[in-house]
């Protein structure tokens, strides 16, 4: 007889009370603490059991692990650190109870391990650890499949701290993938502009191959479709044996040494993410203040890159994509009432300094693709070299010819008990038609000191001066363009200095630091042009506040004057006429509670000085909604005097879901209004449909658990339906662990496994399946005929023969993946008397349904299957 109940317990909870294996390895952990000189492990049933119970074979339990001999994907730990999953064989051994770890010397060597030369020829031949080397030693845990393996470092090869085997490197799937930025305002009221951005980056990958394209559309309500901005298409793939990367098509050639340039061609150069982590050597981050929900731009050499909508208050933007190494970031804040903001953040050149024997180099060879050059664009090489030759001592340089222009560069870096110098010279010759040769030097200085202990980092980010007749080579095609065009060369305003300065210095429990960049220029009316902010922040109890001073640029639709084009060479052309703005900002924010749902209430002050005179008052609220703080809202208000006159009310939300980023907006100043939205986001489309994700990094993962619908898998990423989720943002080239948590997914599911590690090469999109065992999942207490519990431990089989569970404390069994109806046979030793059946039978399940709960059998445990009458309800 047995009867069927509705479990209402959470399915964790049944879990951890009705796992028995686990209640067997409570009972093994004290004997597997035991020293090696210990007697041979014994588990003592009697401390789980009233003694009343049938005698239970619980031989299998007796030894240090239970594996199997056979071959089992591992994951192997050498000396501490990872060296991946591998597939190793266990083999049993006549005078150990254990399995062991066997190994042949190929094997060995793909660890590392350098044995003598007689040994090596034993490739095939499989040995213990302790056979092959002196004092190695290694231990399974059989609960994670891990194998900790030490062996002495005499026999390990030298590899650099963090060292992957590129044999471990995994190209991934071939896929398709996109990661999408859109953004859209449209005005509600007003003379204001509605306009809209769609930026896009994606590709193909075909085994090492990695097809890309990026690029942007932009429209706005008064002139519609805007051209396509096509940034960059480009074949790429990794050439491992020298470290380094072959790029044909449209991309930008490296501007570490030399100006990068847009180049349609082919470049080979070196890629440092496939060294180890401590023998790599920046990407600006750009930080700003928005008054309302407003729009951001940042372009480079004269390309739109990047655009996003930001809240009121301070921003930090730090997932631009990499278009190169250097060149400045024209950066501009437009407000709802049409207010542009603009500065520039620097990009420049920290000092060369390579570790010892450490080579870098680059070569470029293709047809310049620069704005404002005709379409006959001519051919360029660019050549770079970086080497290392002694730990403090650096030698670089480089080259660049064109159709009239050839530029040549050489430095040195060095470290010196007073900071990191790099210092260099560079000579340039042009020929312009109508003006012959023009010629000319450049010398650079490099400067970066730290004291961490006055709390004080100084880095001259670059000094440069440059004579008259100096080009580099973005300058000699444009003047050279200026030329056939028949316009004044002249005018031309060629760069004669350059200061780039960072300075922090922690004072009290604040830092006070200053960034700043001064440019001057050789044509007359462009005079000197300063950039430069200085702050102070630090904090008082649960008061967080910032005093800062700031010059940047105001645009507007005044008619161009001479500063204006002076403005326009250090601000980038594209931007629109303006004047200089000073600004003093006061900030001020705490949280309205504890927790991190806890709101944040903020307030800034900030005076407009020099040119545009006036002030502005803001106040506002935010915060994070949600268990993993997936959704954030904001309200803020504002009042201005003088040239801010006026005042704003800004409104925005956003959500984080596993498959895309949402924001949402509502700005109104004075008569001015608008809402806006964005969202961003990537999909990846692979042999088992389309996968949905947030926005794809240098390298990305396609989990695999099927039927592990609302498994977490990491960053508020689930599994969805179809049994896929992405894991967007992988490190290339190194180790990355991929873990999956149990909790949201169905009941009937049963996780094999719960971690993986996988190092994808850059671009690659890997695959990480996790096994699975579906099937329905059943909590069965059941006695014998006369009311005794059944035999702790004993085994619990189906009508297959499979193992489906093992009887716990109170008679108590969980099982999975059995059928609706038939009878579990009970074993607790060989002999065919010492066992019983339990018929059963449970209510169907409707079509498509998922188990939230495991199901709960009540029933008696029969002598035969003959007395099996089953009731349920």
């Amino acid at each position: 007889m047995s009867v069927y109940l509705p479990f209402t317990g959470h399915p964790v909870f049944a879990w951890l009370l009705c796992n028995s294996r686990l209640m067997v390895s409570l009972g093994v952990f004290t004997t597997l603490c035991l020293p090696a000189e210990a007697a041979a492990l014994l588990f003592d049933i009697e401390a789980f059991t009233t003694g009343l119970s049938t005698a239970v074979d619980i031989s299998r339990f007796n030894t240090g692990n239970a594996l199997a001999p056979g071959v089992y994907r591992v994951d192997v730990f050498l000396n501490g650190q990872s060296a991946g999953r591998r597939e190793i064989s266990f083999v049993s051994r006549d005078d150990k109870d254990n399995v062991q770890p066997c190994v042949s010397a190929l094997e060995l060597a793909q660890l590392g391990v350098v044995l003598p030369p007689d040994e090596r020829s034993a490739d095939t031949q499989c040995r213990e650890f302790t056979q092959w080397i002196p004092l190695a030693s290694s231990q399974l845990d059989i609960e994670t499949l891990t194998l900790d393996v030490n062996i002495p470092q005499a026999y390990l090869s030298r590899a650099a701290r963090g060292y992957v085997d590129p044999a471990r490197w995994d190209k991934g799937l071939d896929v398709a993938l996109l990661n999408y930025t859109f953004s859209a305002a449209a005005v509600t009221s007003g003379a204001g502009e509605g306009r809209g951005y769609l930026g896009l980056n994606g590709g193909v990958n075909l085994g090492d191959w990695r097809l890309r394209h990026q690029g942007g559309q932009a429209w706005t309500s008064r002139g519609g479709l805007l051209p396509y901005q096509h940034t960059a298409t480009y074949l790429q793939r990794p050439l491992s044996a020298w470290r380094s990367q072959l790029t044909l098509g449209d991309s930008f050639s490296n501007g570490q040494v030399l100006d990068g340039v847009r180049v349609r061609g082919i470049t080979l150069s070196t890629d440092d993410r496939m060294l180890a982590p401590s023998q790599q050597g920046y990407a600006p981050q750009i930080h700003g203040i928005a008054d309302s929900n407003a729009t951001v731009t940042v372009r480079q050499n004269g390309y739109t890159i990047y655009e996003t909508q930001v809240a009121p208050g301070p921003f930090v933007i730090d997932d631009l994509y990499p278009t190169g190494y250097g060149g400045d970031l024209n950066v501009s804040v437009t407000e709802v009432d049409g207010r542009r903001t603009t500065f520039v953040v620097p990009y420049s050149v920290a000092p060369q300094l390579l570790r010892q024997g450490a080579t870098h180099y680059s070569t470029t060879l293709g047809q310049v693709q620069q704005r404002g050059v005709s379409k006959t664009s001519p051919m360029v090489f660019q050549g770079t070299l970086q080497h290392g030759l002694t730990d403090g001592l650096s030698l670089y340089g480089g080259s660049a010819v064109s159709r009239g222009y050839l530029q040549g560069k050489a430095g040195l870096a060095m470290s010196t008990p007073i900071g990191a110098f790099a210092l260099d010279t560079t000579h340039s010759r042009t020929r312009v038609e109508g003006n012959g040769v023009v010629g000319g030097h450049s010398w650079g200085l490099a400067y970066n000191k730290n004291l961490p202990f006055s709390g004080t980092h100084f880095a001259l980010g670059a000094y440069r001066f440059s004579t008259a007749g100096y080009l580099s080579l973005p300058d000699a095609l444009n003047v050279q363009e200026l030329a056939r065009q028949h316009g004044n060369i002249e005018g031309y305003a060629r760069q004669k200095s350059r200061l780039d300065l960072t300075i922090s210095q922690q004072l009290g429990e604040g830092t006070l630091s200053l960034y700043g960049s001064s440019v001057d220029y050789w044509a007359s009316r462009q005079g000197r042009q300063t950039s430069f902010t200085l702050s102070y922040g630090s904090r008082w109890k649960q008061l967080n506040w910032n005093i800062s001073a700031q010059r940047s640029r105001v645009s507007d639709a005044d008619p161009p004057s001479d500063r204006d084009h002076s403005d326009a060479i250090f601000f980038g052309r594209a931007l629109q006429p303006g004047r200089v703005d000073n600004r003093l900002a006061l900030t001020l924010s705490m949280p309205l509670g504890q927790g991190t749902s806890a709101p944040t209430l903020s307030s800034a002050l900030s005076r407009d000085t020099g040119e545009s005179k006036g002030s502005q008052q803001q106040v506002g609220i935010n915060g994070l909604l949600g268990e993993a703080s997936e959704g954030h809202y904001g309200l803020a208000g504002s009042q201005g005097t003088g040239s801010q006159a006026g005042s704003s009310f800004n409104a925005y939300a956003g959500y984080r879901s596993s498959t895309a980023n949402l924001r949402a907006g509502y700005g109104q100043s004075g008569n001015n209004a608008q809402v806006s939205m964005g969202a961003d986001g990537g999909l990846i489309a692979h042999g088992g449909g389309v996968t949905l994700s947030q926005s794809l990094g240098e390298a990305s993962a396609l989990v695999y658990a099927p039927d592990a619908q609302g498994a977490q898998i990491g960053g508020g990423v689930r599994i969805d339906s179809h049994g896929y989720g992405v894991l967007p943002s992988l490190r290339a080239y190194h180790p990355n662990d991929v873990d999956i948590d149990p909790e949201g997914m169905p009941m009937d599911v049963e996780l094999k496994e719960s971690n993986h590690s996988v190092v994808p090469t850059g671009g690659a999109v890997s695959l990480v399946k996790f096994e699975t065992v579906s099937g329905r999942a059943v909590v069965i207490k059941a006695t014998h005929r006369n009311g005794q519990p059944l035999p702790f431990a004993a085994q619990v089989f189906d009508e297959q023969g499979r193992e489906v569970g093992v009887i716990g404390q109170a008679g108590k069994a969980f099982v999975r993946g059995v059928a609706d109806q038939g009878a579990l046979t009970v074993r607790w030793t060989e002999a065919a008397s010492d066992r019983c059946y339990i018929p059963y039978r449970l209510p169907p399940r409707p079509p498509g349904h998922r188990q939230e709960n495991a199901d709960q059998l009540v029933s008696r445990c029969h002598a035969n299957t003959a007395n099996d009458e089953v009731s349920s309800r």
